[in-house]
């Protein structure tokens, strides 16, 4: 017997181990896949922090940059310029004025360039008047290819400002272009005022956007490290926790069936030989004793009835476990349990827990009343959404100042053996039925003790 419940403890261990390895590599892909997004979700925020920095400065240099060519675009001569374009040559005088001009402006305001552009038939911009003084290494000839599109000048067709993106001259370094129309008396556009604004600081300011973006993602990534740790860490716990508990349910629920095998056993074994002491006491026509014989085998009956009273396995082989140990102490005992009601929203381990302590403790109560009455009554029944178990049982009574502690961790009322543990029973009992927001009552007088239980099972799932 020894041998064979080490060997079920040991085939119990290695299931749990294969549940949990099989639970922990689950676990694991959902961690990588979980690290894997986390980790794209926060170089997706970077990327997009790092380009909203980017194009807010850029937008911001634009739009001052623009309103600048419109201030210039409305002080420029116009009609100097058009008389410029008849005769287009760097001593008219119209050239060296309006020259003279913008290169006041392109100082004033710390650009690169200012200068007016004309765009041909076939949507090519070409430099007319470069705001730089003779002798400028950047000094453009009248009439030079410039950079600017068609596309880009667009809107200076229809009387508003624009700007480029960000251009990258191996010349002329790196800058934004915005322009202005140059519009006529009569309302023709004539040329357009551009400025190149040097965004060098752009560069500086794009290059701090990325430092503190790679900043902020080794800090994320640290508290993402942290946070994986620390679920790792409780995981652990809870399932060290969890197997333990579903161990102790385990270990219960194996015990009392194996009482039930040795029951059934017993029972199928000795059926024959019943039936041989029956047929002999009625051949010697010994009715009274064949009857008194009978009811002596209602015990017995009582442990094969039961499957047809109880619909709920784990309750089933807890019964049959706790029937056959009272009859063992020639304890009567009395169930009533709705053969339909299988105690769904209540967990089978904690049924277990609840009813197989309560049962204990009554069997021991009774197996020593002083009165050599013996007997054990159990109530099963739901009423709306809460169950009620009621256990009573004959016993000496218990004093009311050791009805409070009864469930106290460690207190009990009986003597303990060496080396044994007591006192702990209730305690878990009290436990099991806080998770369902229940209470659990005592009450104790004339010799007999009822233990009271009310679960509420409303939204519970069914284990």
């Amino acid at each position: 017997m020894v041998a064979h419940a080490m060997s079920g403890r040991k085939g119990q261990e290695r299931t749990m181990k294969i549940i949990a390895a099989r639970t922990n590599k689950k676990v694991g892909m959902i961690i990588m896949v979980a690290i894997f997004l986390s980790l794209c979700f926060m170089l997706a925020n970077i990327f997009l922090t790092y380009d909203s920095t980017v194009r807010t400065v850029e937008i911001s240099i634009s739009t001052q940059s623009m309103k600048t060519a419109a201030d210039i675009a409305r002080e420029v001569d116009v009609e100097g310029f058009e008389r410029f374009l008849q005769k287009p040559t760097e001593d008219s005088a119209d050239y060296i004025r309006l020259n003279r001009f913008l290169n006041d402006y392109r100082l004033k305001i710390g650009a690169k360039h200012v200068y007016i552009v004309v765009m041909d038939a076939e949507g090519n911009s070409h430099v007319m008047i470069n705001g730089l003084p003779p002798g400028d290494t950047a000094h453009t000839y009248i009439g030079e290819l410039c950079t600017l599109t068609m596309e880009e000048v667009q809107p200076a067709y229809h009387g508003d400002t624009f700007h480029t993106g960000i251009i990258h001259d191996p010349k002329y370094g790196v800058y934004i272009t915005t322009g202005a129309p140059l519009i006529n008396a009569s309302g023709k556009l004539v040329g357009i005022v551009g400025i190149d604004t040097g965004v060098e600081v752009l560069e500086q300011i794009e290059n701090n956007a990325l430092k503190n973006s790679l900043f902020y993602f080794f800090a994320n990534l640290v508290v993402l490290v942290l946070i994986v740790v620390s679920y790792t860490l409780i995981r652990r716990w809870y399932q060290k926790e969890t197997l333990r508990v579903v161990g102790d349910s385990e270990q219960t629920f194996q015990k009392e069936f194996r009482s039930i095998l040795t029951s059934i056993q017993s029972i199928k074994h000795d059926f024959a030989n019943h039936l041989q002491v029956i047929f002999g006491l009625l051949e010697l026509r010994k009715v009274e004793r064949a009857q008194e014989y009978l009811r002596g085998l209602q015990t017995d009956l009582q442990v094969v009835t039961l499957t047809q009273q109880v619909a709920n396995p784990a309750l089933l082989v807890l019964l049959h476990s706790k029937v056959e140990k009272a009859r063992a102490s020639q304890i009567e005992m009395d169930f009533h349990v709705s053969p339909e009601e299988n105690f769904e929203g209540v967990l089978s381990s904690d049924l277990i827990k609840i009813l197989s302590n309560l049962l204990d403790n009554a069997i021991d109560a009774a197996e020593a009343d002083p009165t050599g009455e013996r007997s054990i009554s159990l109530h099963l029944k739901k009423v709306g959404n809460t169950y009620q178990f009621t256990v009573e049982n004959t016993g000496a009574t218990i004093p009311a100042e050791d009805v409070k502690r009864l469930t106290q961790e460690g207190f009990t009322t009986k003597m303990s053996e060496a080396g044994g543990a007591r006192g702990y029973g209730l305690s878990i009992v009290q436990e099991t039925v806080k998770k369902y927001e229940g209470e659990l009552s005592v009450t104790s007088a004339r010799g007999r003790t009822c233990f009271s239980i009310l679960l509420v099972v409303d939204k519970r799932v069914a284990g």
